[in-house]
Formats: C-alpha cells, structure tokens, sequence
C-alpha cells in the first residue's frame, strides 16, 4: 500500500481538532515535539508506529483507518465505546467461570456466558447483581449525586497525608514505572487513589473500577467523565464481588488498592487471592495497608482493647509488616517490597474509641509492591 503523506497529515489534524487540542497540546499528550506534529500535518513525514499506536488510541481510529481513509474496517454496531469491546476479552462469568462475550440483548446491551448467563450494562455500569454487606450499605450515606460530588472534592483527613512522601505520590511512581496497558482497581469506594494519579497517565492505558455498589459505580462513571476525562485512558466500571472476580486468570497488567482490600472486611482474603489470580505472571499489585507497628507495644495493645470494646474491628485482620508479608508469600506474590508511609498515632488516654467512622486510621500505613510468581 503506498501512503499519501498529504492525506495522513489531513486525518491527524482532523483528529486532533475533534479532541480540541491545539497542536502544542496535542504534541505535549504524545511526548513529542510540536514542530514533528506540524510535519505530519502537512504532509512532510509521518509518525512512526509507536506515535501511531497512540494516536489511534486517543482517536478511537485504527491504525489502517489512520493511514488509510479507504481501507475497510468491520465493526461492532453495539452501541457501546471501545472500552466495553475491549473488555468483552477480560471478562468470564462469576457463576460458571466461563468467558463472557459482548451481545445484544432486547433493547439492552451486555455480556453472555455459553451458559446463558447475562449481565447488562446499566447506566454504564457492567452490573453482575452484587449486593453490600449486611449492616454495612455504606453507599446510602451518600443521599445524592451532590453528596457524592463533595465527598468526592473532599482532600481527605489531614492523617492521610502524613509521611515524608504521601502514600498517592509513592504509588503513582510506581505505577509510572510500569506503565501498564490495563489496571484493576480492588474495591474502589469512591476511587480516592484513583483521582490522585488518573490525570498524570500519557500512555494508553484500561482502567477497571470495581465496587459492590452500583449506586457508587454510577457516580463514579460520571464524576470522571466530567472532572477527569483523559483521552489516554479507557475507564470501565463494575459492580461486581471483589472476592469473585468477574475477569480471566492472567489478564491484567496490573491490580491497585487504596485500603480496598481491608474495606471487604471478612472477604479480604478472597479478594487478595482473586488480585492474584486475574495478574499476568510477573505482574505487580500495587496497594495501601493498614498495619501495627508492633503488637507487644504498651499503645498498639491499648488500640486493640478499644477496638475490641467498640467491636469496630476483628482483631483476626489485624496484622503487622512480618505477619503481612507471610500472607502475601502465602498467597503466592514471591517479591513484596513494603514502604512504610507513618506510623500508629499514640494511644488515648481515654477508655473510649475516638472514631466513629475510618475506624483504622489510628494505624500505621504501608505502600506494598506485590509480584506475581
């Protein structure tokens, strides 16, 4: 096939205009200078195939259709973004553990296990009929969409930000240096990390925001599309069990948690085993931890009596560095690399439990890098 340069450089400038990019910005997106975007514009060289990798998946173009106008293309005539297509790769079904396809069904559109079972996309929202824990319906707080959106605005406690480096910084560097193609974010809530580091990526890149609720997975959809809408990143959502992922063996890049794991309570496990289970081999989870410092100390032994009083925590899920490392050399992540961000406030002097909710924040935090075999 020869390429028209002249015809290539028309469809990048086309492009780029539809994203609303001025030609700097849209250089300063693909790491590259603005004078080679201004040469593929008029015609004098093309991008190399890199560059056109990703600027196809900033356009949502193929490769062929960017070099090639007239080049056929089949496509889906689903009417779901590309994120959803691609997803239709990731995902087998909770029940029968069998892979799930993209389908259409009367007047809705979802995936379909060979078994028959089927799970819509509602609101955007792959749903797979996922329930909160009993006494637990944390989402209910949230009474609205403006609730959802202060809460969503709000920096955090002032604890959450200690640390000479801040936990969201520590995981973003780490996070870079992979550069992973899909992440998986366990249990998200309200994706408090996932806000932190989602504006920096400049690599294309498949994010998938799991939660019970999908009340919560809703909002979520919608505060990215409006507040955080990365052209680099194709953000999926499931209301899903952390603890019977709805995706493949070995098919994710990389898994992320921001205290998600403890916040699955007694399925924690389920759900650190199941983060292992969907990674590639070689592949990383990278995650926040609540953790003691030391469980012979006079204030850590205080903290546990009060917890145990208030009955906020079971102090079965209470570990500190060594006992966490052996879970995670037990669950089958051969190199776990831990960066202790603060440590345990000092115990009060009261006899009564200070908080009423984030119950574990009086512990120390932990960034842990977990590889998979």
């Amino acid at each position: 096939m020869m390429i028209n340069k002249t015809d290539v450089g028309h469809r990048i400038a086309s492009l780029r205009k539809k994203l609303s990019l001025s030609q700097s910005e849209f250089a300063e997106k693909l790491s590259i200078s603005t004078q080679a975007v201004s040469k593929w514009e008029t015609g004098q060289s093309l991008p190399d195939i890199e560059i056109l990798l990703n600027i196809s998946w900033m356009c949502d173009i193929t490769v062929n259709n960017l070099l090639d106008h007239s080049s056929s293309f089949i496509d889906n005539v689903l009417p779901v973004d590309r994120g959803y297509r691609r997803l239709g790769t990731l995902l087998r079904c909770p029940c029968c553990k069998t892979a799930l396809k993209l389908t259409g069904f009367t007047n809705r559109v979802g995936y379909i296990c060979e078994q028959g079972h089927e799970y819509e996309i509602d609101e955007g929202v792959v749903y797979f009929g996922s329930r909160e824990i009993p006494g637990e319906l944390w989402s209910l707080w949230l009474r609205n969409y403006e609730h959802y959106q202060i809460e969503a605005k709000h920096p955090g406690l002032p604890r959450y930000q200690e640390g000479e480096v801040p936990e969201h910084t520590v995981i973003w560097h780490e996070i870079k240096a992979i550069k992973p193609r899909t992440i998986l974010d366990i249990a998200s809530g309200t994706c408090w990390g996932i806000k932190r580091y989602i504006d920096r990526i400049n690599w294309p890149c498949t994010i998938i925001l799991t939660d019970l609720s999908h009340r919560i997975q809703k909002w979520n959809r919608r505060f990215f599309m409006e507040e955080h809408n990365n052209p680099y990143v194709d953000l999926l959502f499931l209301a899903c069990d952390c603890a019977n992922m709805p995706v493949l063996d070995k098919s994710i890049d990389l898994v992320t948690s921001s205290a998600g794991f403890e916040s699955m309570q007694d399925k924690w496990k389920n759900g650190f085993s199941e983060a292992h289970r969907i990674l590639k081999e070689g592949a990383f989870a990278v995650y926040s931890i609540a953790l003691v410092d030391d469980f012979s100390d006079s204030g850590t032994q205080k903290w546990l009596s009060l917890c145990k009083q208030y009955h906020c925590l079971n102090e079965n899920q209470i570990y500190d560095a060594a006992k966490w490392s052996a879970i995670c050399l037990e669950t089958g992540y051969r190199e776990n690399k831990m960066t202790k961000i603060y440590g345990e406030m000092p115990a009060p002097d009261s006899d009564e439990f200070p908080f009423e909710n984030q119950v574990m924040r009086w512990m120390a935090d932990y960034v842990v890098v977990s590889r998979k075999g």
